[in-house]
């Protein structure tokens, strides 16, 4: 659901930047007040594996296919703030680096998959482990039921973004929403599956990286674990996770699905032709296959090496985060519960 420059009016583009540019600069008001020895590098670790795994596009069924959006699951392992800025180096890498959707969208981008995903996700999830508890069950569920909500509701708020920003004399705006909400209630169910699937591994293998509000201080209650893993734990934990978004980067992505995702096969049956309503900045290179490689058939390789620098790009960027914010006392890390 990467949107493009040109699609969005100016306006929107501005409301949606200026929204966006609030609710990251809050996260990382919040952020400073937990950095510890485990957010910045899990906050990084997880933009690693949210840039690799949404290289991977999946066919829903149609000549349409979707791909991860990554919000909640980052949000049900670092928290709604760390969650909310992984989701926003994530989307700046891949524009400034392969032009996946646009600077001037970038705030819309932002506020769809970000703060949508991660405050929102988070929100519905607390709100259905309310009914099942703060168990491995209600945490599972929660993470589903908020994937797939908050890809409904990325979707629905793109229509009303698109409708302010065109004249009803040019676009058929009911047919936007039924094709939005038709594809995307499909999307949502990989969405769902995929981040309930990585969830309960999570779970299974390490759950006291599972985040948890106000309960850092204390044990898991299934597994007796400390809700503080020792630094050693975290480093293994944080390379496995970079070899995991490595292997995804390198190996998935180049069978990734060749079909539209969503939002482009909508804005394909619209039947215009440019969307030229602003203008267009592009990244560094103009898609994640024109990465230069030895032989210019070798397009496998290019995206293969444009997932791996992605990767390995927005977990510098989360480092160097971490570089810049002051440490917090222990003591208010653990009453922000990291």
């Amino acid at each position: 659901m990467h949107i493009q420059d040109g699609v969005l009016s100016p306006v929107v583009c501005a409301a949606t930047g200026a929204i966006s540019l609030g609710a990251v600069s809050y996260s990382v008001h919040r952020l400073k007040q937990s950095v510890g020895d485990r957010t910045i590098p899990l906050t990084g670790m997880m933009a690693a594996l949210v840039f690799a795994g949404q290289m991977v596009n999946f066919p829903i069924g149609a000549p349409v296919s979707g791909h991860l959006l990554g919000g909640v699951l980052a949000a049900t392992v670092v928290g709604p703030w760390a969650g909310c800025v992984a989701m926003t180096l994530v989307l700046f890498v891949q524009w400034a680096l392969f032009s996946d959707g646009g600077l001037f969208a970038l705030g819309a981008n932002v506020l769809h998959m970000a703060v949508i995903g991660a405050w929102g996700g988070h929100a519905v999830r607390m709100f259905v482990q309310r009914f099942f508890g703060d168990c491995r069950k209600g945490i599972v569920i929660g993470s589903v039921v908020a994937a797939w909500a908050t890809v409904m509701a990325a979707a629905a708020l793109f229509c009303l973004e698109f409708r302010l920003s065109w004249p009803p004399s040019e676009i058929d705006f009911s047919k936007v929403f039924t094709l939005m909400v038709s594809f995307h209630s499909l999307i949502g169910l990989g969405e769902a599956l995929i981040t309930g699937v990585a969830i309960s591994f999570v779970l299974n293998q390490r759950p006291e990286l599972i985040w948890r509000m106000g309960t850092l201080a204390r044990p898991d209650e299934e597994t007796g674990r400390s809700a503080h893993p020792p630094i050693a734990t975290i480093t293994r934990t944080l390379v496995a996770g970079l070899v995991i978004a490595l292997a995804i980067a390198a190996f998935l992505s180049p069978f990734a699905s060749s079909f539209d995702d969503g939002l482009e096969a909508v804005l394909g049956k619209l039947g215009i032709e440019n969307f030229n309503l602003t203008g267009s900045v592009p990244g560094l290179l103009e898609d994640y296959d024109k990465v230069p490689v030895p032989v210019a058939a070798w397009q496998s390789i290019a995206v293969s090496f444009a997932g791996i620098g992605g990767t390995l790009a927005v977990f510098a960027l989360a480092w160097l985060l971490g570089k810049a914010l002051p440490a917090a006392p222990p003591q208010l890390s653990e009453a922000a519960g990291e």
